[in-house]
């Protein structure tokens, strides 16, 4: 499946070590929120990839539903005081790591000073207004443009240079 191998690339920086040196923090250092969300993967030359997720931290749990548009469930995973856990409902790629995408929202919508606390050394997150940058050595490994009140956020922007790939995260309503 393809879009799972891109999940799976997110953040990465490089093909040979699918996973990002960010260690969870716990679900009652972020916002309390519920989303219901589109995300549009695009990489130059193929065709955009959908998924629709649901993302809820209660401040107890972090927990995100992942389902294909036709709204077949794809995994979901949860993060209660360690690791991300999933239950995979498809087959997925064995690199893929299940704490990429709570990472991406951990960094994404928790406040600044707790985000900055789960980076390992040679990692910096900066913030600008609304844009943050996950920086690798001094080198921009991601940006996310988030729009609208926070969170969750009405639109985040995210990109991975290294990769030369984009995301559009899009907050539907309800």
């Amino acid at each position: 499946m393809r879009l799972a191998l891109l999940l799976a690339l997110v953040l990465t920086g490089c093909a040979f070590k699918p996973s990002l040196p960010y260690t969870l923090q716990p679900a009652a250092t972020g916002p309390a929120y519920f989303a219901n969300q589109e995300v549009v993967f695009r990489r130059p030359g193929a065709s955009p990839e959908r998924l629709l997720t649901a993302v809820e931290n209660d401040g107890r749990r972090l927990s995100v539903v992942a389902s294909s548009p036709m709204g077949q469930t794809l995994f979901v995973l949860t993060v209660e005081g360690g690791p991300a856990v999933l239950d995979a409902r498809v087959p997925l790629p064995a690199s893929f790591d299940p704490n990429l995408l709570p990472a991406l929202i951990q960094l994404s919508d928790w406040p600044l000073e707790e985000a900055r606390k789960g980076l390992a050394p040679g990692m910096e997150l900066r913030e600008a207004g609304p844009l943050r940058t996950l920086l690798r050595r001094g080198r921009p490994l991601l940006t996310l443009d988030r729009q609208g009140p926070a969170p969750p956020y009405r639109t985040i922007e995210l990109r991975v240079p290294p990769m030369d790939l984009e995301a559009t995260i899009t907050t539907l309503d309800d």
